[in-house]
């Protein structure tokens, strides 16, 4: 596991090299069951995750919706719960197209009829809506919206897609969820949407709340 070892330990640079000695790294799969280029991916290091996907003899449905590659997406969609299973560390195919913004591949899993309100099985507990709100991802939010998102899904933490929103900052989606339905309610430590703006010094946001 020396090419994750590296990822994990924010050495991209050593992680290049390493893979252009022995491009066979690219297949490597850590203790957890995640892939080298997700784990790329997942610390931000998207040219090294990049360049370890091109190396890869195949994908995954986990890997092909975080990177949206959508051909290969489409062909492991045609098993029909695919979409359904779980990966490793918990997340459905869903939940990683919408956290990493790819509009593309969230319509594809939605015309295979993905779940839109599952709570992914691990410490997160969030749903695909909370996955896209939690990087500003406005347009596959909103298209999850369109497509029936419960804008009031509680995460497992207990914040809804209004304290995500909230905390972002993110005025024009705020508004949008609250156009949707979306009511203002206290999540962890009581906290509501309004209180999460305010300490985040949103506080021409948090007047709209």
């Amino acid at each position: 596991m020396a090419l994750i070892e590296l990822i994990k330990q924010n050495h991209p640079e050593s992680a290049f090299s390493l893979l252009e000695q022995n491009p066979d790294l690219a297949e490597e799969v850590g203790e957890d069951g995640v892939s080298a280029a997700l784990q790329a991916l997942y610390h931000g290091q998207r040219e090294l995750a990049k360049a370890i996907l091109s190396q890869k003899h195949t994908l995954n449905i986990f890997e092909a919706a975080a990177f949206g590659k959508i051909s290969e997406l489409e062909s492991l969609c045609e098993n029909t719960d695919a979409t359904l299973c779980y990966s490793s560390d918990g997340f459905q195919p869903l939940h990683l197209a919408a956290f990493f913004g790819r509009l593309e591949a969230v319509n594809l899993l939605l015309s295979f009829r993905a779940p839109l309100n599952q709570l992914s099985q691990n410490a997160q507990g969030v749903a695909p809506l909370h996955s896209a709100l939690a990087h500003g991802h406005e347009s596959v939010a909103r298209e999850l919206v369109f497509e029936g998102a419960d804008v009031n899904l509680s995460s497992s933490s207990g914040w809804t897609p209004l304290h995500y929103a909230a905390h972002q900052g993110n005025k024009p989606l705020l508004l949008f969820l609250r156009e949707h339905g979306a009511v203002p309610a206290a999540g962890p430590d009581n906290k509501t949407p309004r209180d999460l703006a305010i300490e985040a010094n949103f506080q021409d946001l948090a007047d709209f709340i």
